[in-house]
């Protein structure tokens, strides 16, 4: 057949021949590629692995940024000056001046039996019920991206407000609507003290009664916990601090952080991550801080939370055992949560508003240990083994 084609065996014989050797060189070709691509992948893996520590550690700009992150601006589209754009009632917004031709963003919420009284009223109404009306304050301060306008703070404000307490939040220098500066551990606590002294002016200098509680959430907590030891040590603290989701300093969070997994075995990993960043004013020492601490402390913190490992909430309570003063009269309660909470929503347990009445009942009775705080561990407990 092949001869009645015109095609004798040695022509076949070379078109096989040919075929093999160009699939050989396609192959060839292809493992070549594969192998290449190979070499780029592993020098870009170890570029970065080497490159990512000496720009951090020589970069000031990039730890800060790692730290803070004011320019996440979400929720966007926030019309500050009417929180109740935002679904929120019985605020208002307003600015303070911690510094010369720099203020803060600031808003302040009724406890939930003022609001009605506060139709239609003039501004002087807000600092007048925070004086008379006798309900307790919280300062809150918050974590390091968004604003006071964040979904899952508006969302603790209402169940603050429903509780009664008149609520105080702001937004940091370098956030939102405040003065837009680069922020550092200094300038938070500068801002965090300003808030509590205003807070304090508007109350006057007799006792009026009236307890102020601080809370932090996150990063907050770094800053809430160097505001209040400073607080302590002057000798006019508030009255207690509750600490969300907190760490033990930036430095270890940085090591523990999720995204620092390729590094953290690195040798002179402190030196190249941790230590720059307390040279730089961005340590947030709460384990050296907590000591100082001398009035009640409440620490929540979620199981599953994947921002702060749950283990250094537990690190700072156990810190904060072993170094506080005063133990029997100022106690320190720790809360876990389970599963579904993770970093930012602990506000939707609920059990949250049972457990801070509790620990709010007793640290304004002075009644330590606490039996209602415990009663609603136990149920937490309870139900998270069910």
């Amino acid at each position: 057949m092949l001869m009645l084609l015109g095609i004798n065996h040695a022509d076949g014989r070379r078109s096989r021949n040919m075929y093999r050797s160009l699939r050989y060189y396609k192959r060839q070709r292809w493992l070549r590629q594969i192998y290449f691509g190979f070499k780029v992948a592993v020098a870009a893996t170890l570029l970065l692995y080497l490159l990512v520590p000496v720009l951090f550690r020589f970069s000031p700009f990039i730890q800060r940024h790692l730290v803070f992150l004011p320019f996440v601006r979400w929720p966007y589209g926030v019309n500050f000056s009417d929180p109740e754009s935002e679904g929120l009632e019985g605020g208002r917004n307003f600015y303070l001046e911690p510094e010369a031709d720099s203020t803060i963003g600031v808003w302040h919420f009724l406890p939930k039996s003022e609001i009605e009284k506060s139709r239609n009223q003039p501004e002087d109404f807000w600092d007048e019920s925070l004086r008379n009306s006798g309900k307790h304050i919280i300062i809150y301060m918050h974590g390091n991206s968004g604003s006071r306008a964040g979904e899952h703070r508006k969302e603790l404000y209402k169940i603050l407000q429903n509780e009664d307490f008149h609520l105080v939040t702001f937004d940091y220098r370098g956030y939102a609507d405040s003065k837009q500066i680069p922020p550092s551990e200094t300038t938070t606590v500068q801002d965090g003290l300003f808030v509590y002294k205003w807070v304090r002016s508007i109350l006057g200098p007799e006792p009026t009664g009236i307890h102020v509680f601080v809370w932090g959430h996150s990063l907050g907590t770094g800053v809430s916990s160097h505001v209040v030891s400073k607080l302590c040590v002057e000798g006019d603290p508030p009255s207690a601090i509750i600490l969300e989701s907190p760490f033990t300093s930036i430095g270890e969070e940085v090591k523990n952080h999720m995204l620092s997994a390729l590094w953290r075995h690195m040798p002179f990993f402190d030196s190249l991550f941790v230590h720059p960043l307390k040279a730089n004013d961005l340590g947030f020492e709460t384990d050296k801080r907590i000591s100082t601490i001398d009035i009640p402390i409440l620490i929540l913190h979620a199981v599953d939370d994947p921002v702060v490992p749950f283990f250094l909430g537990e690190k700072l309570f156990n810190i904060g055992l072993q170094t506080r003063q005063n133990q029997t009269l100022n106690s320190i309660y720790f809360q876990g949560f389970g599963e579904g909470y993770a970093h930012k929503f602990i506000c939707r347990s609920p059990h949250l508003p049972g457990l801070f009445g509790a620990f709010a009942i007793c640290t304004i009775k002075n009644e330590w240990p606490c039996e209602a705080l415990e009663q609603t561990r136990s149920l937490i407990l309870q139900q998270t083994l069910d």
